[in-house]
């Protein structure tokens, strides 16, 4: 949307000067995501006083002492660093000027804080997306003291109003800015980024902070692309289970109050009186210098830790030692009562987000077998392609609006880049793949099975160093009868074979450059066997 003229733009303003209901909701369920998933005023927002149940002292002292459960949302989100590992993928960008192309890859390699516009889609809109989905990512765009441009996150609190579609906004009023008793409003629409100052009920275009920008578009994307059908409202992927984790921050600020209340265990013992006294506390009218005028013997704890108890008189059952003191334990049960809630909740939270629990089974600690593995895996990488569309978009979207920013000659609608994130995710533990592609061998399953497994293995065990990653994969297509072990090469191709088989490693430490064609460095290793295999003793008939 562009407005036609300033007048359009100030009516807009105009029309907003008061915010709506529905982005004063927006704010508030913001401030709910962070305290429950950042810790951001996690006691003001969430711990609140239970009417009927809990005194006025008690509410107080759990608000004290009520820690955030942001542990729980990090063990949730673990698994959405599978995107960023996963294999494939490709990143393609059709630029035919080499000086704007050269331009275009130097800023999206070092878009913001030194690091490239991908990591920073990574590490910060779906984290956005779970605690502002209707906050914005913004593309800045300066030119003072030099012409930059770079993300930015504009929180829902710092927008005043703006006018969705989809995910983009046809155009965006920020909240009005008071510097020196004057108040500035920022408004962008497709074409224009504007500031008025406002005096009274007139605004005046501030025309050194007004230009007209490259994107082609209003350079937003909001932070979440879900949303009911016939609202505007967005919400987070954490929206169905918000009320699960309101559940779980109570039971665990009650869990913390009952440890801190019934924690330490209680000392008590039976009353000595003091032999100087007789239990009277005094000696000829003067305070007993021995007990202190207490009448009895003073434990070394304070005595606020101490119960005590009356020595039994001659109708009660007589004390036998060592049973003249001790210590009171606490209810253990509903410590262990809560703890076991609070693990139920988490579990219910893991499955609602993920459709699974992945692995081991966590009621019975039994492992899972191959098949039931497999069908857990298929609604988390669900999850993870619903994740990695969200994160794909975004980043394809800001390298469009940077190539605007490049090249001015271009169409600013027509799309000359392709962002397509992998999506063979890394899910099990190297550990786990290696054992199931062990048990594959054993088992005899086809090439093509054994080659995805040990590949999965691989890509587990070097998924954070691509360069092993690549050589051992390239490893993996040259070695003759990677699946077959010797016993089974003799018997099926001979001794030579088996010779391959076994001088293979030996060629491959005088492998220096990896980057050679399959065909290229076959070759070689045939040429190399050659000169090195040794004779073959002829058959004894």
């Amino acid at each position: 949307m562009i407005f036609k003229d300033e007048q359009e733009a100030i009516a807009a303003i105009k029309a907003n000067l008061k915010i709506s209901h529905e982005f004063t909701e927006m704010r508030d369920s913001s401030n709910e995501l962070k305290a429950l998933v950042n810790g951001d005023g996690f006691i003001d927002e969430l711990i609140d006083r239970i009417d009927g149940i809990e005194s006025e002292k008690k509410a107080l002292a759990r608000q004290k002492y009520s820690r955030s459960i942001k542990d729980l949302f990090e063990r949730l989100f673990q698994p959405i660093d599978n995107i960023y590992y996963a294999t494939g993928g490709v990143k393609d960008y059709d630029i035919t000027n080499e000086s704007i192309k050269t331009e275009f890859i130097k800023k999206i390699a070092s878009i913001r804080d030194n690091k490239p516009l991908s990591e920073w889609v990574q590490k910060n809109a779906i984290k956005l997306m779970n605690t502002d989905p209707n906050g914005l990512i913004f593309l800045e765009y300066t030119t003072d003291p030099a012409i930059d441009i770079y993300p930015t996150y504009k929180s829902i609190e710092k927008i005043r109003y703006y006018e969705s579609n989809g995910q983009l906004v046809e155009f965006v009023i920020f909240e009005p800015k008071v510097m020196n008793q004057r108040t500035f409003w920022r408004i962008v629409d497709d074409l224009n980024d504007r500031v008025f100052e406002q005096i009274g009920m007139d605004f005046l275009l501030i025309e050194e902070l007004s230009f007209q920008h490259p994107f082609g578009q209003v350079p937003a994307l909001i932070c979440s692309n879900i949303q009911e059908p016939g609202e505007e409202e967005k919400l987070s992927a954490i929206d169905n289970v918000i009320d699960a984790a309101r559940e779980y921050a109570r039971d665990q600020s009650f869990l913390t109050l009952y440890k801190i209340y019934k924690g330490n265990p209680i000392f008590w013992m039976y009353i000595q009186y003091c032999g100087d006294c007789g239990g009277s506390g005094s000696n000829s009218d003067e305070v007993c210098g021995t007990c202190n005028g207490h009448g009895k013997m003073v434990s070394k704890n304070d005595v606020t830790d101490v119960v005590e108890l009356p020595i039994p008189d001659s109708n009660d059952t007589p004390v036998i030692a060592p049973n003249i003191a001790g210590f009171i334990s606490p209810d253990l049960n509903v410590w262990q009562q809560y703890n076991e809630e609070l693990a139920k909740l988490e579990e219910s939270i893991y499955k609602t987000h993920w459709g699974t629990f992945y692995g081991v089974s966590k009621n019975t600690g039994s492992i899972k077998t191959a098949t039931e593995v497999m069908f857990d895996k298929q609604p988390m990488e669900n999850k993870l392609n619903m994740y990695a569309d969200f994160v794909e978009y975004i980043e394809w979207k800001m390298s469009e609006w940077i190539l605007n920013f490049y090249d001015t000659t271009k169409d600013k609608s027509e799309s000359r880049i392709t962002i397509n994130l992998g999506r063979r995710y890394i899910i099990e533990s190297y550990d786990t793949l290696l054992e199931r592609y062990e048990n594959a061998v054993k088992l005899q399953d086809n090439s093509v099975v054994l080659d995805k497994l040990f590949a999965e293995y691989l890509g587990a065990k070097y998924r954070n160093n691509p360069i092993d990653l690549h050589i051992n994969l390239l490893k993996a297509k040259l070695e003759p009868y990677l699946h077959l072990n010797l016993t089974d090469v003799i018997a099926i191709f001979g001794q030579e074979e088996a010779q391959r088989k076994v001088l293979f490693n030996k060629w491959w430490k005088t492998v220096t450059d990896y980057y050679k064609s399959e065909d290229v460095l076959n070759a070689e290793f045939d040429a190399w066997f050659e000169l090195n295999k040794k004779p073959i003793a002829p058959a004894v008939v």
